[in-house]
């Protein structure tokens, strides 16, 4: 055997990082061929995007152009057609400027309504059951647009296309605004001190700085369990500064379906706080 010779694999020079980071979404649940240019190879893997219970979203981004740590990975969503239903078994509400509340029929949520101020209250000629996965969508494009609906509706034209795993309707949301230099603000963290992980429990428009209600949400019960250093500056992740974790993990989604992390892209959900309500 000629030791000099050898045919070896090469190393990855991909950096991570931890803390949050301005994004733009380029793709949303692309197809093969799409993914190839992004990841810039000749063959991957054809995506597959269903799964028994609820359909599974891929935002593919990169780094806003005001950023120069060059990022690419992507996170994770999932919805469905389904009514969102609590573990006290209460549904979800939302209305068609993204007011949400809960409630166990929309009768009960029509009485106890009568006690909250006009800032609260779900808008009635529009009142309807959420969907899985509904209100974090409008969450993400909330942030992305700065957008602040209250006299016009925010609603996607298409949900059921979502539901299909049909991503154009998104993906032309989010090219729109990066024409305009619009972008979102996400934290990273890192899973098993190898996989790049994006938390999706909240998210900030690109000009935004995270407050002290995104410092609770994280920190909270429900909130980010990946290691991001325990700050939201942007920074180098250094495998000897994080702690120790188990070598094998499972992901479970936050509709109740598990999934092995199998890619450094591949993304955890955020456990819903809502489905203890």
């Amino acid at each position: 055997m000629n030791l000099n010779e050898l045919e070896t694999r090469e190393f990855s020079s991909r950096k991570y990082y931890t803390g949050f980071a301005p994004l733009q979404i380029i793709a949303v649940n692309p197809d093969e061929k799409r993914l190839k240019e992004i990841l810039g190879q000749d063959e991957v893997k054809s995506p597959n995007y269903v799964t028994e219970k609820n359909i599974r979203l891929d935002f593919w981004y990169v780094n806003h152009p005001s950023s120069k740590i060059e990022l690419r990975g992507k996170f994770s969503l999932w919805v469905s057609n389904n009514t969102r239903i609590s573990k006290a078994d209460k549904k979800q509400f939302i209305d068609n400027f993204t007011k949400t509340a809960w409630a166990e029929n929309l009768a009960m949520l029509s009485e106890n309504m009568k006690g909250w101020d006009d800032s609260r209250r779900l808008d009635k000629s529009s009142i309807r059951e959420a969907k899985e996965g509904e209100e974090t969508v409008y969450s993400l494009m909330k942030a992305y647009a700065n957008a602040s609906p209250k006299t016009k509706p925010f609603v996607l034209d298409n949900w059921e296309a979502l539901t299909k795993a049909d991503g154009k309707e998104l993906e032309a949301f989010f090219n729109h605004f990066n024409k305009l230099g619009g972008g979102v603000k996400a934290l990273l963290g890192i899973k098993e001190s190898k996989y790049q992980d994006v938390y999706t429990g909240i998210f900030l428009n690109v000009e935004n700085r995270p407050s002290d209600y995104v410092k609770k949400n994280v920190e909270g019960e429900y909130g980010f369990k990946s290691y991001y250093g325990n700050s939201f500056d942007l920074k180098e992740f250094l495998p000897d500064s994080a702690p120790a974790e188990s070598e094998s993990e499972t992901v479970t989604d936050m509709f109740g379906s598990s999934e092995s992390i199998t890619d450094p892209f591949a993304t955890p959900s955020t456990t819903d706080p809502f489905l203890e309500f």
